[in-house]
């Protein structure tokens, strides 16, 4: 019997993982990209393949976001309907929020399906469940991976949270005041200020 090519394998791979587990869960399938909308937030899965893939392997990695449209509402952007992964405001590779998964998958011939199909659904589902708990533009602020997300600081102001944008200036000063680029940051503090009646580093 011939062995299934590698972009064989990866077919069937995400037919039997990736797809009835997000179906079930009520997300939709767009290529690689799979979106749900719930409460005012909507959800995406996006499998990227690496682009050194070959005829033999196949290797992809699996990006998960949050969408908040009332972010952008209240940061003055325009709203997406069908937003990508790059355009959550909440953004991380899938390994940093499950276990039990690497950076990547490898696909080949010799790939185990049903075993790598197991792997998959448990990352996906520990995934959806940290997903879930954002219920909106200030979770979205809450879990910024950086105090230098300067789009979160805006929404901060814009939501008059001030306490708030003080408190991750104050971090983001403690944290990178010492470095070289410190000035170039503060100044997009400032910059990013300038429409609020905020006054950065005001105590």
């Amino acid at each position: 019997m011939e062995q299934p090519t590698a972009e064989q394998s990866f077919a069937t791979l995400i037919k039997e993982s990736v797809v009835p587990l997000l179906k079930e869960n009520g997300f939709r399938k767009q290529k690689l990209t799979f979106r749900r909308e719930r409460d005012r937030m909507i959800d995406v899965v996006n499998l990227q393949r690496s682009a050194g893939n070959s005829y033999e392997s196949i290797r992809f990695y699996i990006n998960c976001g949050v969408y908040s449209p009332d972010f952008d509402r209240i940061t003055g952007k325009p709203e997406h309907q069908r937003p990508a992964e790059v355009d959550c405001q909440y953004r991380r590779r899938i390994e940093n929020i499950a276990s039990g998964i690497g950076p990547h998958v490898t696909v080949d011939a010799e790939t185990d399906i049903p075993e790598t199909a197991g792997l998959l659904r448990s990352a996906l589902t520990s995934a959806l469940t940290v997903m879930g708990q954002l219920h909106g533009p200030d979770d979205i602020a809450r879990f910024a991976e950086s105090d230098i997300d300067f789009d979160v600081f805006r929404y901060r102001l814009a939501a008059d949270n001030i306490a708030e944008a003080h408190e991750q200036y104050r971090r983001a000063r403690s944290q990178f005041g010492a470095e070289p680029r410190w000035q170039r940051l503060d100044e997009l503090f400032r910059q990013a200020s300038d429409p609020y009646d905020f006054t950065v580093g005001a105590d």
